[in-house]
């Protein structure tokens, strides 16, 4: 199935929908650039690209689609996979949440479904981690039927050539039917995407490249001059900073200690014990509070090695890493844990700045942590 026709197949001028539907197609089939789920858009394929492209760069999610791809090629294989196991292919994509759906969603599909997905909203809504954007574009794409669909350069795109005021009350659902109405007066599979192209690529929310925009005739900003009023962008919330604390020990043999948190973002993968700190310093205390607390053990010694900072939506987090010497296992523990060698390490789903971490143990790393923090010495 070719996802992109060839430039001169664009439909035929008719209404003002099908004559902005014929010029996207024309443009797209220009334009598009060569992606994996495009090249071959099954609906399955469309839904995990189309998931991964909620927080990932086109660019990062190439080679990620791929890997993942051809490790769960369809959704019985996902489905039969332990959640372990997807979220250590999900690993560095980061918002795990979305790993945990696609595989809740894909024991639903092959449960009410038969292995394949439906091609109708109300069904595609029903599925975990699905919302009407995603709905749209698995339906459009996948299945080349009219569907509205808003994403943030598809609202700037729609809003400027048709003047919606993004502080109206129904701006987003007059995208939606202006989207849909688009969709349904040419292929829905390339309308859409022209669409979500166009803005990625053209009309860009500072300083857009009319000029090479096939709806620039259409286009009420351009005409007006008036991009501020219709640049799709919505203003990011201040980043907050807080301190957490992990706790980086070896156990009998080597060995190294992991829990699993049961909420929050990283539930169902792996990390060093770790902590959210109230207040500053005493590093060392906190950590022994940790494993006294929450291993039943109390270690033998604790040495300050380096910090790390990572991101999550508005929190700049910074990690301060200490290693902890354990004289026996865990006896009373309050959550899920294991020891592990290094050598285990890798087949884990850890996420991002553990593994980072888990990197920094080997002797000679280079991803070394930053050593910049307050430092307490060696107690061992």
């Amino acid at each position: 199935m070719n996802a992109v026709p060839p430039a001169d197949s664009a439909i035929a001028a008719g209404t003002p929908r099908e004559e902005m539907a014929g010029a996207l197609t024309g443009w797209f089939g220009r334009a598009a650039r060569s992606l994996p789920w495009r090249r071959d858009p099954s609906p399955y394929r469309v839904w995990i690209a189309e998931v991964m492209l909620q927080q990932t760069t086109v660019a990062a999610c190439v080679p990620r689609f791929e890997r993942f791809i051809g490790r769960f090629p369809d959704a019985r294989s996902l489905a039969d996979a332990s959640l372990e196991e997807v979220l250590a292919e999900w690993e560095g994509l980061g918002y795990y949440n979305r790993a945990r759906n696609l595989w809740k969603a894909a024991r639903l599909i092959v449960e009410r479904h038969g292995g394949d997905l439906p091609s109708g909203v109300t069904e595609l809504r029903a599925l975990p981690g699905i919302g009407d954007y995603t709905a749209g574009a698995i339906r459009s794409i996948a299945f080349d039927l009219p569907a509205g669909m808003v994403d943030a350069n598809i609202r700037r795109v729609l809003g400027r050539v048709e003047g919606i005021e993004s502080s109206v009350t129904d701006a987003e659902r007059r995208v939606f039917q202006t989207c849909l109405s688009l969709s349904a007066a040419g292929s829905p599979r390339l309308v859409n995407q022209a669409l979500m192209e166009l803005g990625s690529l053209v009309c860009l929310p500072r300083d857009p490249l009319c000029g090479e925009c096939p709806l620039s005739a259409f286009c009420r900003a351009r005409q007006e001059g008036r991009f501020d009023r219709w640049h799709g962008s919505v203003p990011r919330e201040k980043r907050t900073l807080q301190v957490e604390e992990v706790c980086v020990t070896a156990a009998l043999e080597d060995r190294w200690l992991l829990s699993r948190p049961c909420d929050g973002r990283w539930r169902g993968m792996w990390e060093f014990p770790r902590r959210r700190l109230d207040g500053a310093g005493a590093f060392a205390a906190a950590v022994r509070d940790l494993l006294e607390r929450d291993f039943g053990v109390c270690p033998s010694g604790v040495h300050y090695r380096g910090s790390l900072r990572y991101r999550v939506t508005v929190h700049d987090t910074r990690l301060h890493v200490l290693s902890a010497w354990l004289p026996h296992e865990p006896g009373c523990a309050s959550r899920s844990w294991r020891l592990v060698l290094p050598g285990e390490l890798d087949s884990l789903p850890l996420p991002s700045p553990m593994r980072r971490i888990a990197r920094s143990l080997s002797p000679g790393c280079a991803d070394a942590l930053d050593p910049g923090a307050l430092k307490e010495p060696c107690e061992r």
